[in-house]
């Protein structure tokens, strides 16, 4: 893994740290823990969950500088994060987001060991770029459709979540670039 990588992805899972410590019920805090065992790939997917799902939305209307995730879903229904980060809402959406990560994690592993195709490049880097892209997004609506929800630190976090998702963005096509170069 590049140096490059390696400091997005600690970047990344200190934001998570910062959003569990400040914005997260202590009764969401053990969930969160729980999902500590997950992979490298599946990490940089999870930190956006965590600044979404856990600090930032609430299946409760009555709680001060939060939104609920089913009003951002029902905005943004064509957005990846749904399919690919978010909790799955039931066994058939977690079977496709497996389906769908072990996938994103197979052609990761073609294309960095040289065995892609061209098209399975452009698969892999279109998908990755819509997702951070899409990420993007429902940062932008929080801040921009809901500011009476959000209190001074969920604004923080979503300014340094828009500055990471946007660096995020342009490595991923930096590196696509650099792949399609290859070809």
């Amino acid at each position: 893994m590049s140096f490059k990588k390696i400091t997005i992805l600690v970047s990344s899972i200190l934001i998570a740290g910062v959003l569990l410590l400040l914005l997260v019920p202590s009764s969401s805090k053990n969930a969160a823990v729980s999902n500590s065992g997950k992979n490298v790939f599946s990490e940089g997917l999870s930190s956006f969950s965590n600044i979404l799902s856990l600090g930032s939305f609430s299946s409760s209307n009555d709680e001060e500088g939060l939104i609920p995730a089913s009003l951002l879903r029902n905005e943004t229904p064509d957005n990846l994060y749904w399919v690919a980060v978010a909790t799955p809402r039931d066994a058939a959406e977690m079977k496709a987001q497996n389906e769908l990560r072990e996938d994103w994690a197979a052609l990761y592993g073609k294309i960095y060991s040289n065995k892609a195709t061209r098209k399975e490049i452009d698969e892999y880097f279109t998908a990755q770029i819509k997702l951070h892209e899409d990420q993007l997004e429902l940062l932008k609506i929080m801040e921009d459709r809901y500011p009476e929800r959000l209190n001074d630190d969920s604004r923080r976090m979503i300014l340094a979540g828009k500055e990471l998702y946007a660096k995020k963005l342009k490595n991923v096509k930096d590196e696509y670039e650099k792949h399609i170069n290859q070809k």
